[in-house]
């Protein structure tokens, strides 16, 4: 197992291969008649846990379960959402893939091009550490309430006995779930699909946004480097071509930013709104039902936690790695080359002008700052709600 493990984790340097391999078995790359298989995955989830929730509710009277199950259903449904989204816009996915093939197929300084390779292995080693942090999580979403109520059955008659921990707060259509184990088991067996194909939509988040946001921050950084790199030339019209070389790549990772705002800002604008409610809905069940039945909240807190910070993470980053390069032309000793070479540097200054980054539906920058505000908004509607009930 840990030899198979160790592999795992120490990919080759191949751009993006774990995370293309996920779309493509479900027909987000490549052959589009693989397509069935994602549109197979919605309809586990829409059938087995958002319709039952949706149209049935909880099963259970009380506020505390209707704010579990709403808080559950926006977190089904916002994944589904992100990766339709994401789906919807696979043309310019494909364009953002080939300016970045482009870019990493030119003709790199060979310290640069071991950065590179480096730079791949990360990111595949982020993508596959990734899909096992979220399997590890699949696992104890899934473990708790059943070992629960293994425990229930083995120790307690059925007069005694409490209701069953279910992993998702819902009324499973006709089945008695809550305290008939025939049923129950009929439950988790539907469920555990569901749950697992909701958690392979989060993983493609992981490995796919995720990191083709990282790509955009190397791309200026190695830009930046180039720059500072090129005042060691000492021949005049090798930095010329150098300089002719930097403007080429500045436009391609520009438009490589292009390609990526198009691909995923309307599922930045989906993330934050659900996270600002969902995080309010959780923090009120957890204040108020801590213990046990809290634990499958928690986690998906938690996922949700994560996904907010490194989208936040990795927007500030991008913008300024790509400030960078302007910072790179000004520290520059632009005033002892020629005139067409400063005409070259203006250039970039000119592109590097404006903010560069991800929006959410360009509405506002993803980044540290405004993660600070969707927490501040989250605990004010928590606090608005605890006060209410």
């Amino acid at each position: 197992m840990w030899p198979r493990l160790r592999k795992f984790l120490a990919p080759e340097p191949e751009l993006l291969s774990f995370g293309l391999q996920m779309l493509r078995f479900v027909g987000l790359w490549g052959d589009r008649r693989r397509i069935v298989r994602y549109l197979l995955v919605l309809l586990s989830e829409l059938m087995f846990l958002i319709g039952p929730k949706a149209l049935l509710g909880s099963g259970k009277e009380g506020i505390d379960s209707t704010v579990r199950n709403i808080a559950e259903l926006i977190f089904l449904v916002e994944v589904c959402i992100s990766i339709g989204i994401f789906a919807s816009r696979r043309t310019s996915f494909e364009r953002l893939m080939a300016v970045l093939e482009e870019i990493l197929r030119r003709k790199w300084p060979q310290d640069l091009q071991d950065e590179i390779d480096r730079f791949h292995r990360r990111m595949e080693f982020f993508a596959r550490a990734y899909a096992l942090y979220i399997g590890f999580l699949v696992v104890l979403f899934c473990c708790v309430p059943v070992g629960s109520t293994l425990v229930k059955l083995v120790r307690f008659d059925e007069s005694e006995r409490s209701d069953f921990m279910l992993v998702v707060e819902l009324q499973f259509f006709w089945f008695d779930i809550r305290r008939n184990a025939f049923h129950y088991a009929i439950y988790m067996m539907f469920c555990l699909v569901a749950v697992s194909c909701s958690a392979y939509q989060s993983v493609l988040k992981g490995s796919i946004i995720v990191v083709v946001t990282q790509y955009g921050s190397k791309l200026f950084e190695l830009i930046s480097k180039r720059i500072e790199a090129m005042a060691k030339i000492p021949k005049q019209t090798d930095r010329d071509r150098e300089l002719r070389e930097i403007v080429k790549l500045h436009s391609l990772a520009m438009e490589y930013v292009h390609h990526l705002e198009s691909t995923i800002s309307f599922v930045m604008i989906n993330q934050i709104m659900n996270c600002i409610l969902i995080w309010c809905l959780m923090m009120f069940y957890v204040s108020t039902n801590f213990g046990p039945n809290a634990a499958n909240v928690m986690l998906l807190f938690l996922v949700l936690m994560g996904e907010m910070v490194v989208y936040c993470l990795n927007g500030t980053a991008l913008s300024e790695r790509a400030a960078g390069v302007s910072h790179a032309i000004y520290h520059y000793p632009w005033y002892t080359e020629s005139v067409q070479m400063q005409k070259h540097m203006q250039l970039i200054i000119q592109r590097a002008q404006g903010p560069t980054g991800v929006t959410a539906a360009k509405f506002y920058y993803v980044n540290i700052e405004r993660l600070g505000m969707v927490i501040q908004a989250s605990y004010s509607y928590y606090l608005i709600l605890k006060k209410r009930f």
